[in-house]
């Protein structure tokens, strides 16, 4: 019986599946900071802690980071590389990138389009106003936006207040978790807040516009919304519009007024056949002056630390439904005729049939196959729940017997 139950356990051991945690990935390699990160992060108006760093709460993740920092380093967050690259994205699910006051190279901007056309990616680009340094962060995150295949979702060259709903200035936005009616699983997103609505903190921000085909800007607003595009977060209907800096706004004009977008998503279906998922805000999650993690701002009360939890659940969420890169089929017939010695001609055809990923090089012969989409490779949570559970099961009923005279 002892010899049974050890058979049993094993058996279910080896039913198990290898199930990977979601691997997110931070920059810091470009100036962006790393408050929120891993220390708790402190209102600079009371100077109290107002809400733990991102990676310690949400440590079911397998965090990892892109630069160097020694705060990071004590925290033992996995370092993935010195800058940007291939092998830096490697096994990476979801890629956030803060303010970037440096810009990308060419090289890490080819890295991140390689990664992303890979399908079933998350991209979370951040924004800010055009106020100070911040058009600069503005332009830096567009070019990276224009190199992305098949986005619409931009960054304009402005600034966005609110007259209403502020942490008293109305530089200081408090965004609604407001979500298109049409958003798919809409509710992960509205869950857990202190009030109807959930109110993100989004300090000085910028605001977002989309470009059609021929590179024509448009606003983001009801009406005028691109296809497989979603706002999440909006100012009030209070919201205007400031526009004091060089360059000027593309799709907005100063001092217009109505309700303006914070945060969007768009789902963008890559030249390959593949799928992945964009995040553009107008304020970033971690470094900055004040990220919108932040769950209070003096005497106002946020849901910043909710939020993100609730987005980036969302994300991963999309991504596990989302269509792989078709792979291409090539076939290729070769006539070889030859004589026989009594002069008579024999032909030969010979068909070979390759398949070739849209991101290789090197195509590989499968004779007489045609390859179809694969399928995800992870495991949806429920099945990794009711295996858990069995595999427990098994091993106390195995423990049981095992104590049995």
């Amino acid at each position: 019986m002892r010899g049974v139950a050890i058979i049993s356990i094993v058996l279910v051991l080896l039913m198990i599946p290898a199930v990977s945690a979601t691997t997110i990935a931070v920059d810091v390699s470009h100036g962006e900071g790393t408050v929120a990160l891993v220390t708790p992060v402190v209102d600079p108006i009371s100077g109290k802690v107002v809400a733990e760093g991102i990676i310690p709460t949400l440590s079911w993740y397998e965090w990892g980071y892109i630069g160097y920092s020694l705060e990071l380093e004590k925290a033992k967050v996995k370092r993935l590389g010195e800058s940007i690259t291939p092998e830096a994205l490697q096994g990476v699910d979801i890629l956030i990138l803060g303010h970037l006051q440096k810009e990308l190279s060419p090289e890490e901007v080819k890295a991140i389009v390689e990664w992303f056309s890979e399908g079933g990616k998350v991209l979370w680009v951040s924004g800010d106003s055009e106020r100070n340094r911040g058009a600069y962060v503005q332009r830096n995150a567009n070019k990276l936006l224009e190199a992305l295949p098949g986005v619409k979702l931009r960054i304009d060259y402005a600034t966005v207040k609110d007259t209403f709903s502020n942490a008293g200035k109305s530089y200081y936005v408090a965004g609604y978790v407001r979500v298109d009616l049409e958003t798919p699983d809409a509710s992960i997103l509205t869950k857990g807040y202190q009030g109807e609505f959930g109110k993100v903190l989004f300090h000085e921000p910028g605001v977002l516009a989309w470009v059609d085909e021929n590179g024509e800007w448009h606003p983001l607003v009801a009406g005028e919304m691109p296809g497989g595009v979603y706002r999440i977060v909006t100012t009030s209907g209070n919201g205007l519009i400031e526009d004091d800096y060089a360059p000027e706004a593309r799709a907005y004009t100063p001092w217009q007024q109505g309700l303006f977008s914070l945060l969007a998503v768009e789902f963008v279906k890559l030249p390959n056949g593949g799928e992945s998922l964009l995040i553009v805000s107008t304020e970033t999650p971690y470094g900055g002056q004040v990220p919108i993690w932040v769950n209070r701002y003096g005497s106002y009360l946020f849901d910043g630390q909710q939020f993100v939890t609730n987005l980036l659940r969302w994300a991963i969420v999309q991504s596990e439904k989302m269509k792989p890169p078709e792979r291409e089929t090539t076939t290729t017939t070769t006539t070889t005729t030859t004589k026989t010695p009594t002069e008579t001609p024999t032909t030969t055809v010979t068909t070979t049939t390759t398949t070739q990923s849209p991101t290789s090089t090197t195509p590989t012969a499968v004779p007489q196959t045609v390859s179809t989409p694969g399928g995800s490779s992870k495991t949806p949570i429920w099945l990794v729940g009711v295996i858990v559970v069995l595999a427990i099961g098994t091993a106390v009923l195995a423990f049981l017997l095992m104590r049995r005279p």
